[in-house]
């Protein structure tokens, strides 16, 4: 393998990767690489260029057991060749936040456009007042969420998050066409269920699978993939999980442990290397 060179455009630092030095190769495509669309991605000369985006669960742990690093280091022993990443993943924004990003940060426009991968996760900093309140977390107090059943702070940021993901995936691909230029998709688990009871988780729930839901229905109008974390994580049966407990997120609720993000980055890798059709 080639040594990945890092490039470092967002907040955090995104740590170095070691490798082991090999020819970078002309075409260099996966022997393995499964075609969901019309081709395959293919790298004419190194160095490939990955563009993560998202917030900070995509680099935690810090260092080489991060979703970045990973898939980074899938990426390189993959095609064979370097890969420069460029990283555009800052912790604690909103979704608003990054769609303005998408429309007015330079670089991260010019980033995207030199991309041969793209990685997604959709922030959404602005989830955790809502959904602490109608769980009554922090001492907060459940009937402040409004609505007969305490729950329409619920709807509204799930209604606001909808409306923004059709922006974000309509300016992205006005900047990146998913028919030339990889790019895929993570939704994510539900934050801090080891501060839930079962019966907050079962409030809970239903709003978070929604919003990933609409995120996997959203980016296959485009012909993007989307790798389904909530569900792998979560299950698909709706009862009370602890994913601390499952040794896949850290104690603070909210970012994955090594496992965690190891097994994100093979859900990411296992969608093959097709373009859109």
């Amino acid at each position: 393998m080639a040594t990945v060179r890092v490039v470092l455009t967002g907040v955090f630092t995104l740590a170095l990767l070691g490798g082991l030095s090999g020819a970078v190769m002309a075409q260099a495509e996966p022997a393995d690489a499964e075609v969901a669309g019309t081709s395959a991605l293919q790298i004419e000369a190194g160095p490939l260029v990955y563009v993560p985006m998202g917030n900070s669960l995509t680099f935690y742990p810090l260092g080489s057991q991060s979703f970045n690093a990973r898939y980074a280091a899938m990426l390189e022993e993959d095609f064979s060749v370097d890969v420069d990443v460029r990283g555009h993943t800052v912790g604690g924004q909103r979704t608003d936040d990054f769609l303005e990003q998408l429309r007015t940060n330079d670089r991260l426009r010019e980033d995207l456009g030199d991309a041969d991968v793209v990685t997604l996760l959709i922030p959404n900093d602005e989830w955790a007042v809502p959904f602490s309140t109608a769980a009554g977390m922090d001492g907060r107090d459940a009937s402040e969420c409004g609505g007969e059943d305490h729950q329409q702070c619920l709807r509204d940021v799930i209604d606001s998050y909808k409306q923004q993901v059709d922006q974000i995936f309509d300016e992205l691909t006005a900047i990146v066409d998913p028919a030339e230029t990889l790019i895929r998709v993570q939704d994510f688990y539900q934050f801090r269920t080891n501060f839930t009871t079962p019966e907050t988780f079962d409030i809970l729930y239903p709003y978070w699978h929604e919003g990933q839901e609409y995120v996997e229905q959203v980016a296959g109008q485009h012909g993007i993939p989307v790798a389904q974390v909530f569900d792998d994580f979560m299950g698909t049966d709706g009862l009370y999980v602890d994913l601390i407990a499952d040794g896949l997120v850290h104690p603070d609720g909210l970012h994955p442990t090594a496992e965690g993000a190891g097994r994100i980055a093979t859900l990411v890798h296992d969608l093959g290397y097709g373009l859109a059709d």
